[in-house]
């Protein structure tokens, strides 16, 4: 359901093979991942239709920022994401997203969007 606060961002939570959602021209939505590049922790994702939803913008935090600084230490960098998508035109889009390990593909999340008025 669209929101009548512009900024708002719908999250959406997908922990399954396949998830499907609907969400209207206009609305923004984010999706969270973890990062952890020391480890080898990595996630990308993937757009079939970038006409109907697009990414807008990628924040991400340091778990530990005060870890980032200390002489000697590592595996400091975990990381917090969200990608954040909005969706412009009425129509179907896949989102596929790929949890990985030291460049392999663990795990993989399809999200079927179906964007209407």
């Amino acid at each position: 359901m669209k929101s009548d606060k512009p900024n708002e961002v719908r999250l959406i939570n997908c922990m399954k093979d396949w998830c499907e959602e609907t969400v209207q021209v206009g609305e923004r939505f984010a999706y969270l991942f973890h990062r952890h590049g020391s480890v080898g922790e990595d996630a990308d994702f993937e757009i079939d239709d970038d006409t109907v939803i697009y990414l807008e913008d990628t924040e991400t935090e340091y778990v530990n920022p005060e870890n980032m600084k200390k002489p000697g230490w590592t595996g400091g960098d975990a990381e917090r994401g969200k990608w954040i998508f909005r969706a412009v035109r009425p129509g179907k889009a896949l989102l596929t997203i790929r949890i990985m390990f030291r460049f392999e593909v663990e795990e993989e999340r399809r999200i079927e969007f179906t964007v209407v008025f």
